[in-house]
């Protein structure tokens, strides 16, 4: 079943252009997920070991729901790609984490795929434009970071010169000046929960609006800076924060490339290359039905070079109408720096 002969990246190049056709002009996605599992289990060793544990012949899965979905853990300890441990690529990005946790590295071999997906995801999501400046609230991340990267590129798309610049790492008084300064342009701050916390906290005595065009979204994740909050009780605490009194969401981890975004209420819509599943918490051969609670497993078709079916560490509620909640992560596991919001 496997292959140790790294593929062409020219069979990639492929693939990204048959996945671009399907993203212009819709298609069979579930043809195009099963011949990704396929490439997957003959190049990617770690996950085609995977398969073979579990006993699959690859050629016999006909169903995108009888695919193997790969623990995101196994980032930690091995090297997750269809290209060689060691081949040359653009990035490789690390998750967050306290000291002494053993962090996620992922390899992406091409960081334009990366961005042009990342982009075309927002923008069908959130109704994304470029005519809207974005401002960073995320202390603590560092440069490997794949959420660093995804809003520097967004910041890129929409003409900022001097990302630095962009970036505030949890200084209230700061990010407030730079607001006052664009008070006649649309603007759009992305933050982690903690900091955005913080920063309304900061301004709860102000007596004029923070900006009178300005959109929030949050990233999750408290990371050790106080106590875990319900969702409700985060996005009423940022309200003062918008004139909409709407706070979005991102939905993201390392081991992806792409990215599921609430434009309000924690709900989460996807792209259709980025397709979510519940898998039952007592029962891991198993999928729940819409309305309950199980572990969220992604199908992220953009993760051509590493692995496109993954296991999360987080515990999630998917409706009938495929949008879906994060209702927190499963007691064993790390917390960082995905959207870590507790049951509500």
């Amino acid at each position: 079943m496997q292959n140790t002969t790294a593929p062409p990246r020219e069979h990639l190049h492929a693939l990204r252009g048959e996945m671009r056709e399907l993203i212009r002009a819709g298609g069979d996605w579930e043809a195009f997920a099963l011949k990704v599992f396929r490439f997957q289990c003959s190049y990617n060793l770690a996950y085609g070991e995977f398969v073979r544990l579990r006993g699959i012949e690859p050629a016999s899965v006909t169903d995108v729901a009888d695919i193997p979905f790969l623990p995101v853990e196994i980032f930690q300890s091995h090297w997750v790609s269809v290209l060689e441990e060691g081949a040359s690529v653009d990035r490789i990005f690390q998750s967050s984490g306290t000291t002494g946790q053993r962090r996620s590295q992922h390899a992406v071999d091409d960081l334009d795929w990366y961005d042009e997906v990342a982009w075309t995801g927002f923008e069908r999501c959130m109704d994304a434009s470029v005519n809207r400046k974005i401002l960073a609230l995320l202390p603590g991340y560092r440069a490997e970071s794949s959420l660093i990267h995804m809003v520097r590129s967004f910041m890129d798309k929409c003409g900022q010169s001097d990302l630095d610049s962009w970036f505030f790492m949890g200084e209230a008084d700061q990010l407030q000046a730079r607001l006052d300064e664009l008070a006649s342009e649309p603007v759009m701050v992305i933050g982690v929960t903690h900091a955005l916390l913080a920063w309304a906290d900061a301004m709860k005595d102000r007596n004029r609006p923070v900006h009178p065009d300005v959109e929030i979204i949050e990233t999750g994740g408290m990371k050790g800076h106080g106590p875990e909050r319900i969702r409700a009780e985060v996005h009423a605490a940022l309200r003062s924060l918008t004139p909409s009194g709407r706070i979005g969401s991102e939905y993201g981890m390392t081991e992806l490339l792409s990215q599921a975004w609430s434009q309000g209420e924690g709900r989460f819509v996807s792209p259709p290359w980025m397709q979510v599943r519940l898998g039952a918490l007592n029962d891991p051969g198993r999928w729940v039905e819409p309305g309950r609670q199980g572990r969220i497993h992604v199908v992220d078709l953009a993760n051509l070079s590493s692995c496109a079916f993954l296991a999360t560490s987080d515990i999630g509620r998917q409706h009938p109408d495929n949008t879906f909640e994060v209702l927190g992560r499963f007691d064993h596991a790390e917390v960082r720096g995905c959207n870590l919001l507790t049951l509500e």
